[in-house]
C-alpha cells in the first residue's frame, strides 16, 4: 500500500466515525504531486461518500459543485488526476485558459492552431484525452507555465485509473456543471473541424505519446 493509500484509509477512517474530518492535517503530511493526488482522492471520496439529506439550492452556490464535477470528471475519464490538477494550477498560478493556451500554442510552435492547441487542452481538464498519448514536449511546455514539473504532470495523468473509455480525440466537451467559488467561468473550447484523415504535427504532440 503506498503512503497515498494508507492515508486515503486514514482520512476514510476519520470521516467515518466523525462525519465530517479535516483533510489539511492529512495532506499536510504528504508534499508535491502525492498531495495533489491526495486531494483529489479525497475529493473523490467525498463527492460519493454519505452525507446529510442533500439541498440542490446549496449546492449549486457553494464550492463543493466544482468539486464534485472535477472528481466526477477524473474518476469516469482517461487522463486520471488532470481534471482536477490543471483547473488547479492554472487558477495558482493566476492564468486565463485562454492566455494559457496561446502561450502554449507558441511554446509548440503551432500559433497558427491555436484553436486545435485550445481543444486538445480543453480535453485534458475535462479527462477526455488519454494520458498516455500527450507527449513529454507538451508537458514540458504546459509545465514550464503553472510552475509544475514534466514528470509530476505525467505521474499525475495515470492516477488513479481511469474508469471510463476515451473518446475521439477533435470533439469538444461542454462543462457540465459551472465552476463555482472560483474565479469566472472561461468560454469553452472552440468546436473543431471533422478529424483530418492524416494526423499533423498538433495531433502528433497531443494523441501519438
Amino acid at each position: 500500500m503506498s503512503d497515498v493509500e494508507r492515508l486515503l484509509a486514514e482520512y476514510k477512517r476519520a470521516h467515518q466515525e466523525g462525519g465530517g474530518a479535516d483533510p489539511s492535517p492529512f495532506l499536510a503530511r504528504t508534499s508535491g504531486v502525492e498531495r495533489e493526488q491526495l486531494a483529489a482522492l479525497i475529493d473523490a471520496y467525498l463527492e460519493q461518500a454519505p452525507r446529510r439529506a442533500f439541498d440542490a439550492a446549496a449546492f449549486r452556490d457553494s464550492p463543493a459543485a466544482a468539486v464534485a464535477d472535477s472528481a466526477h470528471r477524473t474518476l469516469a475519464g482517461s487522463a486520471g488526476l488532470w481534471p482536477v490538477l490543471l483547473p488547479r494550477l492554472r487558477n495558482q498560478a493566476r492564468i486565463r485558459r485562454a492566455d494559457l493556451v496561446a502561450e502554449l500554442a507558441a511554446r509548440l510552435g503551432a500559433q497558427s492552431q491555436q484553436e486545435k492547441v485550445a481543444t486538445y487542452y480543453h480535453e485534458m481538464e475535462q479527462g477526455r484525452l488519454p494520458a498516455s498519448g500527450v507527449s513529454d514536449t507538451v508537458l514540458e511546455a504546459l509545465g514550464k507555465i503553472v510552475g509544475y514539473g514534466k514528470d509530476a504532470l505525467r505521474s499525475a495523468g495515470q492516477m488513479p485509473a481511469p474508469g471510463g473509455a476515451a473518446r475521439e480525440a477533435g470533439a469538444v466537451y461542454a462543462r457540465t456543471t459551472p465552476r463555482l467559488g472560483g474565479p469566472a467561468p472561461e468560454a469553452e473550447a472552440p468546436a473543431a473541424a471533422a478529424e483530418p484523415e492524416e494526423w499533423d504535427e498538433v495531433d502528433r504532440l497531443f494523441r501519438a505519446g
